[in-house]
């Protein structure tokens, strides 16, 4: 098993950024992969996602729902 950077580098971006396939963090030491992201009715962003070390038949979960202009940290690299 290759060892997982549990502590990218990250830049804050705007939750309208974010895309399927973005490593973003949940919070300290936890980074998640984007899966999915949702724009419902209200006008608001749904962020889902499942962490690095998740298998990929495992579920998704909901990261949270965001303002377009909300602050998401980003890995870089």
């Amino acid at each position: 098993m290759n060892a997982l950077d549990l502590n990218p580098k990250t830049q804050t971006v705007a939750a309208a950024a974010i895309k399927p396939g973005h490593i973003v963090m949940e919070s300290h030491d936890h980074p998640a992969q984007v899966t999915r992201v949702a724009y419902p009715m209200t006008g608001r962003i749904s962020i889902f996602a499942r962490f690095l070390w998740q298998a990929s038949n495992e579920p998704e979960w909901k990261l949270g729902t965001f303002g377009a202009r909300d602050g998401i940290e980003k890995a870089v690299r």
